[in-house]
């Protein structure tokens, strides 16, 4: 399967769930501003001890749904709730879509990241806001994105034992064979 249909795919798979929704814009309000999202999101994981995760996608972006899937799933959803606070921001729309991004995100995310990068791109926050971890865990600080390879799945368990170290054996256990579930999806599909 090339790596287009692969996330043509994933696009289907997600597409019902997706927080990068098209909505009416007329319908819209304008989203709250990134930097408020992240200062609230700071706060909460400081008073519930957790580490802030904040997730940067688009709307066009099918490893972005994936992200988002993940974040909702039932079954490993909980699991990331119990260890991040997750602040998904939008960013990098295409024009007819700007008014989808929080204002901000696009900066936050040069500020935080690398907008080169891509999307999905997600950070690691202290409880006082410092910086302890990104995606860039692949050779030549590449981007992982959504894991979908084996090397990307190994790379994501690494990320979330230096970033939740309340996170168990178990809990990382379960969080791989999603991911590794939804890469024998893409891969046989």
């Amino acid at each position: 399967m090339t790596g287009t249909s692969a996330w043509l795919m994933a696009f289907a798979l997600c597409a019902g769930g997706a927080p990068f929704r098209a909505v009416p814009l007329a319908a819209q309000t304008a989203p709250p501003a990134s930097q408020v999202l992240v200062d609230s999101a700071v706060r909460r994981a400081a008073a519930e001890h957790k580490t802030v995760l904040v997730v940067f996608g688009a709307s066009w972006c099918a490893p972005c749904r994936l992200f988002h899937a993940f974040l909702a799933d039932s079954d490993v959803g909980p699991v990331m709730a119990a260890h991040y606070v997750t602040v998904q921001l939008v960013t990098l729309e295409t024009p007819a879509n700007r008014a989808l991004e929080n204002p901000g995100s696009e900066g936050m995310l040069s500020a935080m990241g690398d907008a080169e990068a891509g999307v999905p791109f997600f950070v690691a926050l202290d409880s006082t806001g410092k910086k302890i971890g990104d995606s860039r865990l692949m050779a030549n600080s590449g981007n992982v994105g959504f894991p979908v390879a084996r090397e990307e799945i190994a790379a994501f368990d690494e990320f979330l034992a230096r970033t939740a170290p309340g996170i168990t054996t178990l809990e990382r256990l379960q969080i791989r064979g999603y991911l590794y579930r939804v890469a024998s999806r893409l891969e046989h599909s």
